[in-house]
């Protein structure tokens, strides 16, 4: 009797190569598990930017600036009306295009003949405005003044455009009711 052949079978020739033909069940799991991450990645970003901007628009300031006027007072006001502090970027008060060094020289427009004792309340860069806050920018208790500052106002003649910030950073200008959301200039 001839010893029997001891047959050297390799593990690969009991499961031929299958390349190019169909995808191993190994591979669709791997590639279902890459989507399935990537999908959940997409998602936690997409859920983190409706976050950011549900705590921007929680502390979401909103200035308006209007005057105030009766037969013998006039008062230039501005309210937070939204829901965040508001932080004071810049000021700036023109008369006819001038501009003018604070809310005090508001008085010095008005002529001499109308003059009248008056009051006013500085901005400056860095206040805050809390929400809900009035603020009497400026305030006169004489006929003759407060006529000619109403005049002057709604002829557009004075401007007052106040550039502000929320606390994340975001900016916005107000000229009195009408607010844009832009950079300060």
């Amino acid at each position: 009797m001839e010893p029997q052949e001891e047959a050297n079978i390799d593990s690969r020739d009991l499961h031929p190569d299958k390349s190019g033909k169909k995808i191993s069940s190994e591979m669709f799991i791997a590639v279902f598990a890459i989507v399935i991450s990537l999908s959940t990645l997409f998602v936690y970003i997409y859920q983190s930017n409706l976050m950011k901007q549900q705590q921007k628009m929680s502390v979401w300031p909103h200035l308006t600036i209007g005057p105030s006027v009766s037969e013998d007072a006039f008062t230039l006001r501005m309210m937070n009306q939204g829901i965040g502090p508001a932080i004071i970027e810049t000021v700036q008060l023109t008369h006819d295009g001038d501009p003018l060094d604070g809310i005090q020289d508001l008085m010095t427009i008005v002529p001499d003949s109308l003059q009248s004792a008056f009051s006013y309340s500085s901005l400056w860069t860095g206040q805050v405005i809390m929400a809900g806050e009035p603020v009497d920018l400026f305030s006169v208790s004489s006929s003759g003044a407060a006529g000619f500052l109403a005049g002057e106002l709604g002829a557009g003649r004075i401007l007052l455009e106040v550039c502000y910030s929320s606390v994340y950073g975001d900016t916005w200008v107000t000229n009195g009711l009408q607010v844009e959301e832009r950079e300060c200039e």
